[in-house]
């Protein structure tokens, strides 16, 4: 076995702007890779089903020490039924569909207003950043939208998640998770005061969720809060990004875009997934083997979806983007019970923000090469620069 990091890898510059032939040659030889800091990854498919596996559950040593992970241990993405069903149960009345079409309706305005105030940067200086100027506002009020954030509360509340992910990020240091836990902390007395006032806006995502919540204790619903804001954007930023580039690299896809505006998703979703790995720790509970590699109990496992959404075993030519592909499921999302409970709300961001951008800003094109985030769970950009014609 190679002694090589695997993050220190993927944060060298080729692999930061095209991680996959590195997620090939894994995949080829190292489908289970064990990290000299004793983790363990994750690259095929067919491993995939152990996303769902209440065996990797398990806290991990050290968890104890950070407020933050401490925290995610007791959310629904660690637990198992009967407590599983009854959290997911409670925080699936967020996501209604209904209630996700509507907010769509009033999501694309903010959209619109958001292209235009890019396709005005664009026309004084030439080029601008999407990232900053677009799909970071846009995911984040999208996320105040559906759950009902007030507008006074907003900016309080918009710089925690991007602070409370430092502590399930590779390489983190302690200072990281400090300011991880200072901002859990302060998201969690947020959400402990709004949900006993019924602070959120009435009818919204938040709001649901408190009426759908029957027996569970109000620090549990606060709980389920926490989770989903500190979640919901930050991956949504992601896949938006992704998307964005992808629709960049493929313009004679736009007619697919407005006409099998699912299929486009879908495929855009597997090949460029937001997810570098999960991003919550797993941890195995028991001795087990996967992939002819044999893993102790309480080894830290991890899986790479952006790589197992390239595996050419499942999906042939897979770095070819063909909206028209159908076949095996992609897992951005996950797999099983604990799939991302948001999978539907970040769906509606992207046919929202992709359909608009394709329509009020078509032919936009890179002007520089994007940069992105290292040590992350997350494929992160930091920039996205594009030009119009």
């Amino acid at each position: 076995m190679p002694d090589f990091d695997l993050f220190d890898t993927l944060a060298r510059p080729e692999n930061l702007a095209d991680p996959y032939p590195f997620y090939a040659w894994l995949r080829a030889n190292h489908p289970v890779y064990l990290n000299p800091d004793g983790f363990a990854y994750v690259s095929c498919y067919e491993h995939a089903g152990l996303l769902k596996d209440p065996d990797i559950r398990e806290a991990a040593e050290g968890d104890s020490r950070s407020y933050t992970l401490r925290t995610i241990n007791q959310t629904l993405i660690k637990s198992v039924p009967p407590r599983h069903t009854e959290l997911r149960r409670a925080g699936a009345a967020a996501f209604d569909r209904s209630f996700l079409v509507e907010s769509g309706v009033r999501l694309r305005k903010e959209a619109e207003h958001l292209a235009d105030e890019l396709a005005a940067a664009l026309a004084v200086d030439g080029s601008a950043d999407l990232h900053h100027l677009f799909s970071l506002p846009f995911t984040q009020r999208a996320s105040a939208l559906v759950f009902g954030i007030p507008d006074d509360d907003f900016d309080l509340l918009a710089s925690l998640p991007a602070r409370v992910f430092q502590a399930i990020y590779p390489k983190k240091t302690p200072a990281d998770v400090a300011d991880a836990d200072d901002a859990s902390r302060a998201l969690f007395t947020y959400m402990q005061e709004a949900v006993a006032r019924r602070r959120f806006m009435p009818g919204s995502g938040f709001d649901r969720l408190i009426d759908a919540s029957g027996d569970l204790h109000t620090d549990d619903i606060a709980l389920l809060c926490w989770l989903l804001w500190s979640a919901s954007y930050t991956s949504a930023l992601a896949a938006l990004d992704l998307a964005v580039l992808t629709l960049i690299e493929n313009p004679e896809t736009v007619p697919l875009l407005h006409e099998h505006t699912s299929a486009w998703i879908e495929e855009a979703l597997r090949y460029r997934s937001p997810h570098v790995i999960n991003s919550i720790n797993l941890t195995t509970r028991r001795e087990m083997t996967i992939g002819g590699v044999t893993l102790r109990r309480h080894t830290p496992i991890r899986f790479l979806i952006a790589a197992m959404n390239r595996d050419e075993t499942v999906f042939p030519s897979p770095d070819t983007f063909d909206p028209r592909r159908g076949g095996a499921p992609h897992i951005a999302f996950g797999k099983g019970i604990h799939t991302c409970i948001g999978a539907q709300l970040a769906r509606m961001e992207l046919v929202t923000a992709l359909t608009t951008l394709a329509t009020r800003l078509p032919g936009l094109t890179l002007a520089d090469r994007p940069t992105w985030r290292s040590y992350t769970t997350q494929r992160l950009c930091s920039s996205l620069p594009v030009t119009a014609p």
